[in-house]
C-alpha cells in the first residue's frame, strides 16, 4: 500500500483538531453543528488510521460492553415488533463513536485541558442566556428556562453534566481556578431556573460523590449528625419544611412560588408527575413480560400501546417511560439492558482503578472524579427520565466519559487500563 503523504495526513489531522473544537464549543448550543463536527471528525480520524495502518496503536476502553450493547440493539431490531419501525433508531448507536473519537485523538493534555476549559466556558454562556430568558419571560411551571436547547429537560441535563466536570476540577485541581466559582454558581442557579427535578437528583447525587471523595470522615460526620436530628426531631423537621415550602403554583408569581412548590411537591408524597411517571412504568412492565430476552425493538411502544390497559391515558399520549432502564428493558429486553448496564459497570470499575493508581493531589483526579460524578449525575437523574434516549445529552456525555482516558498517560496508568 502506497503510504500517504504528510499533506494528506496533516490536513486530517487539523480537521481533526477542529472538528473536536467545534464539536466541543457547539454542544451546548447546536445539536446539527455538534452532529456535523462529530461526523467530520470521526470519519477524519477513521481515514488518518486506515491511511497509516495504525489501527493497533488505537485504544478502545470499554470495547467489549459497547460492542456487546450494539450487537443487542441490532438483535433487538431483527426481532422487533416491526423491524421497519425500530431500525431508524439504529443511527443513534454512531454517537457511541465520539467516545473513542476523543480518547484517540485527544493525545495531549494541553489540548484535553483546553477543550475542558472550551465545555464549561460554553456551559457558562449558554447559563448566561438562561438568566436573560428568565428575566424577559420570568420562570414558572408553564414558562421555563429552556437556554440553548428546545426543551427544558435536554438543557438541564447539559447544564448537569458539565456542572459535574466543572466542580471535579474546582475541588480536587491544584492550585485552585478562582474563574471557576462564578461558572459553576451560573451553571447552578440556571439548572434551578428550569424547574428540572430529575436533573437536580442527578446534580446533588454528583455532588455528593464529590464531597464524600473528597473528605470522607468530614461528610460523614455530617451526614450522622442530619440523620440525627431528622430522626429525633422527625416532626418539627417536616413541619418546618412544608411551613418553609407551603405555596401554590401560579403562572403569574414569582420564580421563588414555582420552586417552593416544586419541592412541596417532592417532600408531600401527592406529586402529580411522580404518579404520571409510575403509571408509564407500570405500563412499560406489561409490555416487557411478552417481550422479555430481545424486547419488543426502538418505538415499539407506539405501535403496541394499544394492546394493554392504559387507565390513565398516559402511555398512548407520552409513549415513553420516563426511565432509562424500563425503556431499554421496553426496547432492547434482557440483553440490552443488561449490556448498557454493563458498560457502566466497567466504566467506574475502570475509573476506580485508575485514580487509586493516582497520587492524591494528581491533576488527573479532578478529571476522573469529575466524569464520574458526571456519569452518576445521569444515571440518577434517567431513574425519571428517558435521557439516554436524548442525543445533545447523550453526546455531550460520551465526551466527558472519554476525558480520563485521553491526554497522555504514563506506565502506571497505562497498566491498570490493560489489566
Amino acid at each position: 500500500m502506497n503510504q500517504p503523504s504528510e499533506k494528506t495526513i496533516a490536513v486530517l489531522d487539523k480537521t481533526i483538531i477542529v472538528s473536536l473544537f467545534v464539536l466541543t464549543a457547539f454542544s451546548m448550543f447546536s445539536i446539527s453543528i455538534t452532529q456535523i463536527s462529530g461526523g467530520v471528525g470521526g470519519l477524519a480520524w477513521l481515514l488518518r488510521t486506515h491511511l497509516t495502518e495504525s489501527w493497533s496503536e488505537q485504544r478502545w476502553p470499554l470495547g467489549i460492553p459497547f460492542g456487546l450493547y450494539v450487537l443487542a440493539c441490532l438483535i433487538a431490531v431483527a426481532d422487533a415488533y416491526d423491524v421497519g419501525y425500530s431500525y431508524p433508531a439504529l443511527k443513534k448507536l454512531f454517537e457511541i463513536l465520539i467516545f473513542f473519537w476523543v480518547i484517540n485523538c485527544v493525545q495531549r493534555k494541553r489540548l484535553r485541558d483546553s477543550l475542558i476549559i472550551l465545555l464549561i466556558i460554553s456551559a457558562t454562556v449558554a447559563g448566561l442566556y438562561g438568566f436573560y430568558q428568565a428575566w424577559q419571560n420570568g420562570v414558572n411551571l408553564e414558562v421555563r428556562v429552556e437556554g440553548t436547547m428546545s426543551t427544558y429537560m435536554t438543557f438541564a441535563g447539559l447544564l448537569m453534566i458539565v456542572g459535574m466536570l466543572s466542580l471535579g476540577r474546582m475541588i480536587f485541581r491544584r492550585p485552585h481556578e478562582m474563574w471557576l466559582w462564578p461558572s459553576i454558581a451560573i451553571i447552578a442557579v440556571c439548572l434551578l431556573l428550569t424547574l428540572t427535578r430529575q436533573a437536580w437528583v442527578g446534580f446533588l447525587t454528583g455532588l455528593i460523590f464529590l464531597l464524600f471523595t473528597w473528605k470522607k470522615k468530614l461528610f460523614l460526620i455530617f451526614s450522622v449528625s442530619i440523620m440525627i436530628v431528622v430522626l429525633v426531631f422527625s416532626h418539627q423537621v417536616t413541619n418546618g419544611i412544608q411551613n418553609l415550602v407551603s405555596g401554590k403554583p401560579d403562572p403569574n408569581n414569582s420564580f421563588m412560588w414555582n420552586l417552593k412548590y416544586r419541592f412541596q411537591d417532592m417532600l408531600s408524597g401527592n406529586d402529580s408527575t411522580f404518579s404520571m411517571r409510575k403509571a408509564l412504568w407500570l405500563g412499560g412492565w406489561e409490555i416487557f413480560k411478552d417481550h422479555p430476552l430481545t424486547g419488543c425493538g426502538f418505538s415499539c411502544v407506539d405501535l403496541v400501546h394499544s394492546q394493554y390497559p392504559d387507565p390513565t391515558g398516559l402511555i398512548a399520549r407520552l409513549r415513553g417511560m420516563h426511565n432509562n432502564f424500563i425503556q431499554l428493558a421496553v426496547d432492547t429486553g434482557i440483553l440490552g439492558l443488561s449490556a448498557w448496564m454493563g458498560i457502566w459497570f466497567c466504566f467506574f470499575s475502570l475509573l476506580y482503578k485508575r485514580v487509586t493508581a493516582l497520587k492524591e493531589d494528581s491533576h488527573e483526579r479532578g478529571i476522573i472524579l469529575g466524569s464520574m460524578a458526571a456519569a452518576l449525575a445521569f444515571l440518577a437523574g434517567g431513574f425519571f427520565e428517558s435521557n439516554f434516549y436524548d442525543s445533545e445529552v447523550i453526546m455531550v456525555l460520551y465526551l466527558v466519559m472519554a476525558l480520563p482516558f485521553a491526554g497522555s498517560t504514563n506506565d502506571k496508568i497505562e497498566s491498570v487500563e490493560k489489566a
